[in-house]
């Protein structure tokens, strides 16, 4: 089975074969056991299977999906930064009255120019195989190894250099120093080397842990596009700073550092303004096409990487607590117990508590990292040139965070420069993406606390207006639904017709035979009702009312009498627990949906025991 494109399908028919055989030993078991023991055994097979939907270890989603997003985000940064290691020699000596930054330059040695052009060679091809594995192009077990060992001999062939620079140290220090592009290759090696490792970590999830499909199938398309992007906008940094550079009579290392804190917006002005009219001119439509074009990137980033991430996180929570609340239930064994629907209910309550605040915290802490790490890094690089205090560059690092960018601070070392390049390239899109997070919370909670201070004092009239408005806005909502609908929701208002006229007709069909009251008409009534909640935004949750008449259709209640459940036309009793895998707490389609089909199953199965029953009664 060496066809590269059976992988996949075969894995997909893997997982369907075993959730069909899972799922009907676990009604068998049901069976057996009863719905509660049969329910907390299916909990212990989910501790023991690690694997099994929703409590696939988090790990996993970060080697299977996560890492290789960041190899193709980072691969393109550090081609660029090697670029920037070949361009400029890395060696300068200082003139009497001038900075490390006004230097002129040291010629290399020839070994080191070589070195360093095979470096870059060999990152470029790693980058060229990474992008053709991520679209299928080349085999995941040809691609990937090449990959990984290309990029750690690029990383070597920097690392050698840079662990031989006291053979190129000249004396005495105070008139001499490092270059830009000695840091860059400091950088682009250590990305390297971060990023051959995570494929390394991918590569083994998938062979020897067997966790994933040694392939990027796991990835959808705009994931795999993510790298596109992020190719597109290096380009586009990298043509900026030659254009610039060009124009103004800058070093290449210098246009990129112009190019990058103007496409972020952060305008720290330095020492590299626009001097001639030909650049001031063209700076306008770049600005315009550069600052989309990351504002893209960090949009595919969020929502391509950190929303799957979240749904991870839902589901995982969902798990944990469901194994927790499920050890304080007590009572007979009846799935449907209301003590069970209740605890249900608050499951999903903390969850959604927890799908807010994780990544609020998270992109919170990141921030954090990002700010202080960087101003120690700050402090460190421009503490000699321009004797910054640690406050001075936490205050740099904060304006830039924030992209104010006044300007009285910025970085002037040979150092500092390359670092804000990288650093900035992870800061920005870090901020934007915790000020996202903020919307549903702390901007929510300013929101109301606002309202109700405005309420209790100089605009008590404000209450009833607010609540005129609430009422207004909920229709304006439920208008804009259907417009939604009406204009690119043909599909779902097609699916919810059928479905309802699917519930009329059963109905109907059941009165014409003097059957208006019988079960099959019941459940269509109900298929009608159901059905006009489908792709209601936010989906709906039903109440406990509400599942009792459902549960009682569906022959699974608990409110009759037993002499009534006797009378029933069928005493099939379909075994799921509201906590169950099978539930609608776990269930990958909305609640409206899990009804609906469960009601479908029921209507076929009441018809067919009719019209056996009928083909009983009237052989003929």
């Amino acid at each position: 089975m060496n066809d590269p494109g059976l992988d996949e399908p075969i894995h997909n028919r893997f997982g369907e074969v075993t959730d069909a055989l899972r799922s009907q030993v676990s009604h068998e078991s049901q069976q057996s056991l009863g719905p509660r023991a049969a329910f907390r055994h299916e909990l212990e097979v989910d501790e023991d299977e690690e694997e099994v939907g929703f409590f696939q270890p988090k790990r996993w989603w970060f080697t299977s999906t996560a890492f290789p997003l960041i190899a193709g985000t980072f691969g393109p940064l550090a081609n660029l930064f090697s670029v920037c290691a070949l361009v400029q020699t890395w060696r300068v000596s200082i003139p009497p009255g001038m900075t490390e930054a006004q230097g002129l330059r040291i010629k290399d040695p020839p070994w080191l120019l070589a070195l360093n052009s095979v470096s870059l060679a060999l990152a470029l091809l790693a980058n060229v195989l990474l992008l053709l594995n991520f679209a299928h192009r080349i085999r995941y077990s040809i691609a990937q190894p090449l990959t990984i060992t290309l990029w750690y001999l690029a990383a070597m062939f920097l690392v050698v250099p840079l662990g031989l620079t006291k053979d190129l140290e000249i004396r005495p220090r105070a008139t001499h120093a490092f270059s830009q592009s000695y840091y860059y290759a400091l950088i682009s090696a250590a990305v390297y080397i971060i990023i051959s490792t995570l494929l390394v970590f991918n590569t083994v999830g998938a062979y020897a842990f067997k966790a994933y499909p040694p392939s990027f199938n796991s990835l959808t398309i705009p994931q795999r596009t993510l790298m596109l992007q992020t190719i597109s906008y290096v380009f586009y940094l990298a043509l900026g700073a030659g254009v610039f550079s060009a124009i103004e009579g800058w070093d290449f290392v210098d246009g990129l550092y112009f190019s990058d804190y103007t496409l972020l917006t952060i305008g720290l002005g330095s020492d590299f303004p626009l001097q001639h009219t030909l650049a001031r001119a063209l700076m306008i439509p770049y600005a315009a096409c550069g600052i989309t074009m990351i504002g893209l990137v960090i949009g595919s980033i969020r929502g391509l990487v950190l929303e799957r991430g979240k749904t991870q996180v839902i589901r995982r929570t969902l798990g944990k607590q469901r194994e927790k609340h499920i050890k304080n239930l007590s009572g007979p064994d009846e799935a449907w117990k209301k003590q069970e629907f209740e605890t249900m209910r608050h499951i999903e309550q903390r969850a959604e508590r927890i799908r807010k605040y994780t990544p609020l915290g998270t992109s919170f802490f990141a921030f954090v990292v990002v700010w202080l790490g960087g101003a120690l890094v700050f402090w460190f690089s421009e503490n000699k040139l321009q004797s910054w205090t640690y406050f001075e560059s936490l205050y740099f690092a904060y304006t830039t965070l924030l992209t104010i960018g006044y300007g009285d601070f910025f970085p002037k070392s040979n150092s500092g420069k390359p670092f804000f390049v990288i650093w900035s390239l992870i800061a920005i899109p870090t901020v934007t993406i915790l000020i996202s997070d903020m919307g549903d919370t702390v901007i929510g909670w300013l929101k109301e606390g606002v309202l109700w201070l405005g309420e209790r004092t100089i605009l008590p009239e404000h209450k009833r207006k607010r609540q005129a408005t609430e009422r207004q806005a909920g229709m304006e909502q439920k208008q804009k639904q259907e417009d939604r609908e009406g204009r690119g929701g043909e599909d779902l208002r097609g699916v919810r017709g059928d479905v309802e006229m699917l519930g009329e007709v059963v109905e109907r069909e059941e009165e014409s035979r003097g059957k208006g009251g019988s079960l099959a008409a019941r459940i269509a009534k109900e298929i009608s009702k159901v059905a006009m909640n489908i792709g209601h935004k936010p989906p709906k949750k039903y109440g406990w009312h509400e599942w009792t008449v459902w549960l009682d259709l569906l022959d699974m209640g608990n409110t009759s009498k037993p002499e009534d459940a006797r009378d029933r036309s069928s005493q099939a009793t379909i075994g799921w627990t509201w906590l169950g895998d099978d539930g609608p707490l776990l269930s990958s389609v909305t609640e409206t949906e899990w009804v609906l089909r469960k009601l479908c199953q029921r209507l076929e199965e009441v018809m067919e025991n009719e019209y056996e029953a009928n083909v009983r009664e009237n052989p003929s």
